[in-house]
C-alpha cells in the first residue's frame, strides 16, 4: 500500500509542475526554441539516471534509492522557484529529470516484488497525475491575486506544493523493508539480450512517446491560444489523468501485446484530432479518448515486461529511460516545429510517429 501512495503523491508533484513549465519558461524570456532545450535537458538527465539507478536497485535493493531520489526531488522542484532565467531553469530542470530517475523504475520495481498488480499500481501514478493537474489548475488561478506582487507568483505557488507532495512520498516510504526482493546479477551496461528480447515494445514505445512529448511541451500553450484559463488547463489534464486512474485498474488481466496494438492506434487518431479542434470544448472528448489509448499502451508495455525478464528493474528502467529519451528529443521536435509551422504541425507529426509505432508492433505476437 506504502508504494501505492508513494506513486500517486510523486506523481501528483511531477505533473502540477509539468504544466505551467512552458508558461513559466516563457514569462522568464524563454523562445520557443528555449522551451524545448530545457524540456531536453529534463528528459536526457532522466535518461542517464533511470538506467543507472534501476540496475543498481536490481543488485542492491530498492529502499535507498527511494529515499535519495524523493528527498532529492522535492529539493530540485523547490529550486525552480529562484530560477529566474532561462539558462538557470534549464540546469534546475535537468537536475529535476535526474532525481525523478533515482526512484521511478525501483519504486516498480518494489511494487512488483511485493505482489501489486502492474495495472493497479499504474492506475495510482495516473490518478496522482490527475490530482496534480486539478491541484496546479487551482492553486495558479488563486495565485493570479498575487500577480500584483509578481508575475510569477501563480507559479511559484504550484512548485511549491511540488516539493511538500515529494516529502510527503518520502514520508510514506520510510518504514519500508525488501520484501519480496531477491538479488539479481547487474546486467551488462549496454544490455544487448533485453534490449534485443523487447525491441519491439522498446522501439514502438519510443516512437508514440516522441511524438507524445512534443506535444506535451506546447500543449498548455496551444490550449490557451482555444481559449482556456488557467484553472480550465488543469481541468483538461485532469481529465485524461483521472480517465487513465480509472482505466487502467481493468487492464491487469488483459493480453499485453493487444493493449500496446490498441494504445499505438489510438494515440494516432487522437494527436491528428487535437490539430483539429475548433476550440478546448472540443479537447474534451479527446482526452477520454487519450486516457484509454495511454493506459493500454503503458500497462501493456508493464505487463509484458515484468512477465518476460527476470530483470524486472533493469527492462522497466531500459523503458523509463527510453521515455526519458522522448522527454529530453520530444520538446526539441515540438519547438522547433512549433515556432517554424504553428502548433497544429506538432500534432500532425506525432500522430504519425504513433501510427508508425503500431505498425512496428504489427507482427508480436
Amino acid at each position: 500500500m506504502s508504494s501505492r501512495i508513494a506513486l500517486l503523491l510523486s506523481y501528483a508533484a511531477i505533473m502540477m509542475s509539468a504544466i505551467f513549465i512552458p508558461n513559466y519558461a516563457l514569462a522568464i524570456g524563454a523562445s520557443m526554441s528555449m522551451l524545448g532545450v530545457i524540456g531536453a535537458g529534463y528528459g536526457i538527465s532522466m535518461f542517464f539516471s533511470s538506467y543507472f539507478f534501476s540496475r543498481a536497485s536490481d543488485k542492491t535493493g530498492r529502499k535507498l534509492f527511494l529515499h535519495i531520489g524523493l528527498l532529492l526531488s522535492a529539493l530540485f522542484f523547490l529550486l525552480q522557484i529562484p530560477a529566474k532565467n532561462p539558462t538557470t531553469l534549464l540546469i534546475v530542470r535537468a537536475m529535476s529529470g535526474a532525481s525523478l530517475g533515482i526512484f521511478t523504475g525501483p519504486l516498480i520495481a518494489y511494487a512488483h516484488d511485493t505482489g501489486e498488480g502492474m495495472g493497479t499500481f499504474s492506475s495510482y501514478g495516473s490518478f496522482g497525475w490527475a490530482i496534480g493537474s486539478l491541484l496546479a489548475g487551482f492553486i495558479a488561478q488563486r495565485g493570479e491575486s498575487l500577480t500584483h506582487l509578481n508575475l510569477l507568483a501563480p507559479y511559484w505557488m504550484v512548485f511549491f506544493t511540488s516539493c511538500l507532495f515529494f516529502l510527503m512520498a518520502f514520508i510514506s516510504l520510510n518504514r519500508i523493508t525488501e520484501v519480496g526482493f531477491v538479488p539479481q546479477k547487474p546486467a551488462p551496461l549496454f544490455p544487448k539480450k533485453i534490449i534485443a528480447k523487447n525491441l519491439r515494445i522498446y522501439l514502438s514505445a519510443f516512437l508514440r512517446n516522441l511524438g507524445a512529448y512534443a506535444i506535451w511541451i506546447i500543449f498548455p500553450l496551444y490550449l490557451s491560444e482555444l481559449g482556456a484559463s488557467k484553472l480550465m488547463i488543469g481541468v483538461l489534464y485532469f481529465i485524461n489523468m483521472g480517465g487513465q486512474a480509472l482505466i487502467m485498474r481493468r487492464l491487469d488481466l488483459a493480453k499485453s501485446t493487444g493493449l500496446i496494438k490498441i494504445g499505438l492506434l489510438l494515440s494516432s487518431l487522437v494527436f491528428v484530432s487535437f490539430a483539429l479542434a475548433p476550440g478546448y470544448i472540443w479537447i474534451i472528448p479527446l482526452q477520454i479518448l487519450l486516457a484509454f489509448s495511454y493506459s493500454s499502451l503503458y500497462v501493456g508495455d508493464l505487463l509484458y515486461l515484468t512477465e518476460n525478464n527476470t530483470e524486472k528493474a533493469t527492462s522497466v528502467g531500459i523503458l523509463n529511460s527510453i521515455l526519458g529519451i522522448c522527454i529530453g528529443i520530444g520538446p526539441l521536435i515540438g519547438g522547433i516545429l512549433s515556432e517554424t509551422w504553428g502548433f497544429e504541425s506538432v500534432m500532425y507529426a506525432a500522430s504519425i510517429l504513433a501510427l508508425t509505432g503500431y505498425l512496428v508492433m504489427l507482427k508480436e505476437k
